[in-house]
């Protein structure tokens, strides 16, 4: 299993969340991990720098996040 950081930045407060993933997570599981943590009542989805929506059913690998990517976590703009 190998493990590497990611890091977060929550939209609309801009706190930076450092994280530790391994390639086999689904997004989904990373953002479930993410509203747990961040007590997040809405729905949100994981985004990457140029704003393109990760489906949360792709592995990490699949949706091709690696070592060190920057991703945005903001409000479903599809809303509940």
């Amino acid at each position: 299993m190998v493990e590497y950081n990611v890091t977060v930045t929550h939209s609309t407060s801009g706190k930076e969340i450092t994280m530790a993933v391994e390639p086999q997570f689904t997004v989904g599981s990373v953002l479930e991990v993410l509203a747990e943590n961040l007590q997040l009542k809405d729905r949100f989805v994981l985004a990457t720098a140029d704003n393109k929506i990760l489906n949360p059913d792709l592995s990490l690998k699949e949706a091709g996040v690696a070592e060190g990517a920057k991703l945005i976590l903001m409000p479903d703009p599809t809303g509940g």
